[in-house]
């Protein structure tokens, strides 16, 4: 894709850390919308649904882009868990306040995340991975702007 080995590696390793978060997210995404009680719950069990279905279509935009630069994307819970950064969340019921401020860390920290790999990118001139976090930087900045207007009601 004309770049170096040496670069294309550095955003691999960056793409795997990104797909391992995401995957984490995709399970503490469904583990809140089984567990979330009290007010709140029928709008955070519906929010938890459109985010997991929205994180599972980036994760595989991201598992295929490390397969487009030649390598393989990490594939088990054991390899997201050993280069994650996300925390996992006990399964245990949760009010949807105490979810809507953890998902709002957790996508500070995907957003982060994205503009680490953002400035990695803007050398490369790939515009299809520019395009793929530009996307995810929209995604995180919305929905962290959504939680922070849920918990003020």
């Amino acid at each position: 894709m004309g770049m170096k080995d040496e670069n294309i590696m550095k955003i691999v390793d960056e793409l795997n850390i990104c797909l391992a978060n995401l995957n984490i997210l995709f399970i503490k995404l469904h583990n809140f919308h089984w567990n979330v009680v009290g007010m709140g719950f029928f709008d955070m069990h519906e929010k938890t649904q459109e985010l997991y279905e929205q994180v599972a279509l980036m994760l595989d935009t991201v598992a295929e882009k490390i397969r487009m630069y030649g390598y393989n994307p990490l594939a088990s819970m054991q390899s997201y868990l050993k280069v994650g950064t996300i925390k996992e969340a006990p399964s245990e019921n949760i009010n949807a306040t105490t979810i809507a401020n953890i998902i709002e860390e957790d996508f500070e920290h995907m957003l982060m995340g994205a503009r680490k790999l953002d400035e990695m990118a803007k050398d490369t001139m790939d515009e299809c991975l520019i395009n793929i976090i530009a996307d995810a930087m929209c995604f995180y900045q919305k929905n962290i702007w959504m939680m922070n207007a849920y918990k003020t009601r």
